[in-house]
């Protein structure tokens, strides 16, 4: 399952920058990295990725809920690649001993909150069966002093691979979208990882740039990030033109 990175919303810098500046107020680089804000629309994302995002605590953040979303079989779930797709555990219920997939359990946890729900449970309490691996959409504001602070942290190689995809397309966004901002990524300097993949994005948006200055204001531009970023899972990426 893809999950989806769509940079929304964002402010432009030069003006910004301009209006201060009439205003008679003069900033240094770190000073206007303070200020701005930059808006992600993350869709079908797990929500064991979610709960890592939200960590990041000098943000804002509006998630769907899951009380109110009512569950049916064909709510989404995001299966990690490391887990084949055939591998089977062993499992005991009730004396009977059985052998399911990830998808089986996946499908499962569906079926018996769905039964929950039937049945005259609240969903708000049925909702306690849904596994990390059920997706969200979640949509997040960042400053771009954060959202630097966020792409050291999660860009990393040790990174967890689901968020360390989300947060590459994020700077690839990013990237395209104000280049006057965001440069390459301080801790490149300490990762040879890191400052191969920033290299990568560099080329991937001198390729876009064209395509994406032609973009109707208000349209969204899909930035096409396979197979150069080597992503673990697929992330579409798009960025609204302004």
């Amino acid at each position: 399952m893809a999950s989806k990175a769509i940079l929304f919303s964002y402010t432009n810098y030069p003006e910004l920058t301009a209006n201060l500046e009439e205003a008679g107020v003069k900033m240094g680089r770190e000073n206007m990295l303070r200020h701005g804000s930059f808006t992600f629309d993350l869709q079908g994302i797990s929500r064991a990725t979610s709960h890592q995002i939200v960590r990041h605590r000098i943000a804002s953040f509006s998630q769907q809920s899951q009380r109110y979303v009512r569950v049916t079989r064909s709510y989404g779930y995001l299966k990690p690649p490391g887990i084949p797709k055939d591998l089977k555990v062993p499992v005991e219920f009730q004396g009977h001993k059985l052998e399911l997939n990830f998808t089986d359990v996946m499908d499962l946890t569906r079926q018996a909150e769905e039964g929950l729900t039937t049945k005259g449970i609240k969903a708000e309490d049925a909702r306690y069966l849904r596994p990390n691996a059920a997706t969200t959409n979640i949509v997040m504001s960042m400053s771009p002093r954060q959202l630097i602070h966020f792409f050291n942290l999660r860009c990393a190689p040790d990174a967890q691979w689901e968020i360390r995809d989300l947060a590459w397309s994020m700077y690839a966004a990013v990237r395209l979208a104000a280049p006057e901002v965001f440069g390459p990524l301080p801790a490149a300097d300490e990762s040879d990882y890191i400052k191969k993949r920033v290299s990568i994005v560099d080329d991937l948006v001198r390729k876009e740039e064209a395509g994406f200055s032609k973009t109707p204001p208000g349209e969204l531009f899909q930035l096409e990030l396979q197979p150069m970023l080597e992503l673990v899972h697929p992330v579409e990426t798009f960025v609204r033109h302004y």
